[in-house]
């Protein structure tokens, strides 16, 4: 069984394999199913934390995903894995419909519109989804589209 140590810097070297980021800014701490991406000095012991800053990953069954938020913290830092889009696709995926990418690695991506990571993407067969939680669509289809009117 790995160390505690060693299963917090499973995330470090997730994000540096995956998505070439060189450095965390922070300390990962291992909650749960859950790495944290924290910048406290020190977490308290025998005290029951809900949050510890920014959930970066979350164990599944199918292995290791990075969360949304986590990707766009890590925004600038990613080098590797990250999906131009359109506006148009970025519309389209945010309204559920799967987009056809050949030549893109499968597993996950950050979506990027205009180079900022907006979160995260799943590649499948050259098929490109969009896993970015229910509010954060929403938020951005409003903006998508008070944009459009002119109104951003």
């Amino acid at each position: 069984m790995p160390s505690s140590g060693d299963r917090t810097s499973q995330a470090d070297h997730y994000f540096r394999e995956q998505f070439g980021v060189k450095e965390l800014p922070g300390q990962t701490v291992l909650r749960g199913d859950s790495w944290w991406l924290t910048t406290a000095p020190e977490v308290p012991k025998g005290v029951k934390v809900h949050s510890l800053g920014v959930r970066l990953l979350r164990l599944q069954e199918r292995g290791l995903k990075p969360t949304s938020f986590g990707l766009m913290l890590l925004g600038p830092s990613i080098r590797k894995r990250r999906v131009e889009l359109t506006r148009e696709e970025l519309l389209a995926l945010l309204l559920g419909h799967p987009l056809r990418k050949e030549g893109l690695p499968s597993g996950y991506v950050a979506l990027c519109l205009e180079g900022e990571v907006l979160g995260c993407g799943q590649v499948k067969g050259g098929v490109l989804r969009c896993q970015l939680p229910r509010a954060r669509r929403q938020g951005l289809l409003v903006a998508l589209q008070a944009e459009s009117r002119g109104g951003v």
